[in-house]
């Protein structure tokens, strides 16, 4: 059956079926026209339908498939803003983490048993509806005892004062004696007069003697703080007993925090001892 085809240039024309999928020269213009494959005009002719055999039925996808997936977008989406899917046992009043088998909620007083809280319960924290509040007073908390500590870490201020008291007392002694070496004026005082009589060595002892009293004295008035810190009691005990103060700082030294002070009370006592009795006989 002849195809039928048309130029450009208006002219019809009809070429063998042969020619289908080809080129042809229009006779007018001389240009090519391409032929339409017989397919495309004439459809082959149906064959007659087989029976279609049964198909399988198709099986069927599990049910938590299409969750799962959805679950794991949801972890990846949370994983990416940096949020992590808490495990465990919290309360619902304060968020404080539970262990297993809880029953009341030892941070507020909640009963997840009843659902509430529990009447009369007394918090031993600061209340601020969160957890992360209640944990950031308790870091401050710390900070400040920290800092506390290292305050009072450096030497205590009677210690500084006596050793100052001492080295005046030291200065004016050795003052005294290089006074009456240079100008030869002895004092009317006795006891100066006996100081600047005396021999260098023995007024360099006794200086030495009365710095490290008066370290002792001032390390004994801070024990006896202690003790009117502890009660009235002990305080007066220990200011009117001068045995039953030995007794104090011995058995308060680990209670009272006493072991610094204690070890400079015996070795400034033993100095002055020493100082003082090898110079006072030479004075």
């Amino acid at each position: 059956m002849p195809l039928r085809v048309s130029c450009q240039c208006g002219v019809a024309l009809n070429v063998p079926e042969t020619m289908a999928g080809k080129g042809v020269k229009c006779p007018k213009c001389q240009s090519v026209i391409a032929v339409p494959a017989s397919a495309s005009t004439n459809p082959p002719k149906t064959q007659p339908a087989k029976p279609a055999a049964a198909k399988a039925p198709a099986a069927k996808a599990p049910a938590a498939s299409a969750p799962a997936g959805g679950q794991d977008a949801m972890s990846k989406l949370l994983d990416s803003a940096g949020l992590k899917k808490r495990e465990g046992t919290f309360c619902p009043s304060c968020d404080r983490s539970l262990p297993p088998g809880t029953a009341i909620c030892v941070g507020c007083g909640y009963s997840l048993e009843a659902g509430s809280k529990i009447e009369g319960f007394a918090v031993e924290t600061k209340e601020f509806g969160n957890i992360r509040l209640v944990e950031a007073a308790e870091m401050m908390a710390r900070e400040a005892d920290t800092e506390k500590r290292l305050l009072k870490a450096g030497m205590p201020w009677w210690m500084m004062f006596a050793i100052i008291l001492g080295v005046l007392f030291m200065m004016t002694a050795i003052l005294l004696k290089m006074d009456v070496k240079t100008s030869g004026n002895v004092s009317s005082v006795p006891i100066i007069a006996k100081l600047q009589s005396a021999d260098f060595g023995p007024v360099i002892a006794f200086s030495a003697g009365g710095a490290a009293c008066l370290v002792a004295l001032f390390s004994l008035w801070a024990i006896q703080g202690s003790a009117y810190k502890e009660s009235m009691k002990q305080g007066l005990l220990c200011t009117f007993t001068i045995i039953y103060s030995f007794y104090y700082m011995f058995s308060r030294m680990k209670e009272r925090k006493l072991g610094s002070t204690v070890m400079i009370f015996w070795i400034s006592a033993i100095v002055a001892g020493i100082c003082l009795g090898y110079s006072l006989p030479k004075i």
